[in-house]
């Protein structure tokens, strides 16, 4: 379920809550644009932090966001550099489906 990092050290996976009971498509697509940006630039100076996907639940207003790190700080750090409010980093496990590996 988790792979190694560059370091060897097993990379967690992470999700990201956020509340955004009012966002546009356009301003989830900028939400999104920010954290692949600061994911990318942490993962290239070897901080080893991979965004993942973000899932968006319009009812409730709703963004959860995946990632893998060695740590919830390292997600915390890329979140607030992307400067998008979150109000949770929770570690995740993943439960593929059948047939998946």
């Amino acid at each position: 379920m988790s792979e190694p990092e560059q370091g060897g050290a097993p990379a967690g996976l992470f999700l990201v809550e956020r509340r955004l009971p009012t966002a546009s498509e356009q301003q989830l697509a900028v939400a999104q644009a920010a954290l692949t940006s600061a994911a990318a630039r942490f993962s290239a100076r070897g901080d080893g932090v991979r965004y993942l996907s973000s899932i968006f639940l319009a009812r409730p207003g709703r963004l959860l966001s995946l990632f893998t790190a060695g740590s919830a700080e390292e997600v915390r750090a890329v979140n607030e550099a992307a400067l998008i409010p979150f109000t949770s980093i929770e570690p995740a496990i993943e439960l593929p489906g059948l047939g998946q590996p």
